[in-house]
């Protein structure tokens, strides 16, 4: 594929191109879910925590912290991840969400399959980051999306 043709895109094609991947995300996403059940939330782990061990970082005494600042850093270009804390209860807080722009796209409800596909991804990266098990559980979805996040 030449420079000129990729220089020639077209909104258009962006918008036929999301609408592609938004479909193929959608039918993967439930299709794990139908196929593991229960189970879909190892999947998800096991593929964050993979994807982790193939960043180019190394944390030393790495804190959760540190470890959403690689997350947040890794994925800005479809995200805006931050990590919030109030007292105890720590927060990963999404403003900017690629996953609910899919969902939107293909009417899906926030919170289901496919969020949660995506939470247990976020869980397993920061847990090979930081070599401790994570477990986060949604906590509010909309355009503003929480999930309360605890090392276990």
């Amino acid at each position: 594929m030449s420079t000129e043709h990729i220089m020639g895109l077209t909104l258009k094609d962006h918008e036929a191109a999301f609408t592609e991947v938004a479909f193929l995300i959608d039918i993967f996403a439930a299709t794990i879910d139908n196929i593991m059940g229960g189970s879909t939330s190892s999947v998800g782990r096991m593929a964050g925590r993979d994807t982790a061990r193939k960043y180019p970082v190394y944390l030393q005494n790495p804190s959760l912290d540190d470890a959403v600042a690689v997350v947040a850093e890794r994925m800005k270009a479809g995200f805006s991840i931050a990590l919030e804390k109030q007292g105890d209860e720590k927060n990963l807080v999404f403003d900017r969400c690629i996953i609910r722009d899919i969902c939107d796209k293909r009417n899906l409800e926030l919170g289901q399959a496919l969020c949660r596909l995506f939470h247990y991804y976020v869980d397993g990266v920061i847990d090979e980051l930081i070599n401790r098990p994570v477990k986060s559980d949604i906590a509010q979805c909309g355009k503003t999306c929480r999930t309360c996040i605890r090392i276990q």
